[in-house]
């Protein structure tokens, strides 16, 4: 039982990018409330364990990636060019920041 506790705690670890942690991989790995977890993740910034991050994720279903990262919401521009989409020469690849999917993650502090 106790092996079997480690072995799933090691594979969300093994998972989890550290340049990419969500709210959801401290939830899952502590087994505690969202609300925790982020309270959890925002004191790490604190700390100056974890930084603070936004990424965008292109609007195409067929595509979702991360076209990129910032510091802070403030920095995203009015337009955002998913590169891999115009490379693919997809009907839409420009997309407005109101149409776009805004995350907040987290990066270990190296």
């Amino acid at each position: 039982m106790v092996q079997q506790f480690l072995k799933r705690r090691a594979e969300i670890l093994e998972k989890t990018d550290p340049d990419r942690i969500y709210v959801e991989n401290i939830r899952s790995f502590f087994r505690i409330p969202y609300t925790v977890a982020r309270f959890f993740c925002e004191m790490a910034v604190k700390e100056k364990f974890f930084k603070k991050k936004v990424g965008v994720f292109c609007s195409n279903e067929d595509c979702r990636r991360l076209i990129k990262s910032y510091d802070s919401r403030s920095e995203i521009k009015d337009e955002i060019i998913c590169d891999i989409c115009e490379d693919l020469e997809k009907e839409k690849f420009v997309f407005v920041k109101e149409d776009i999917e805004i995350v907040e993650f987290y990066q270990l502090v190296k």
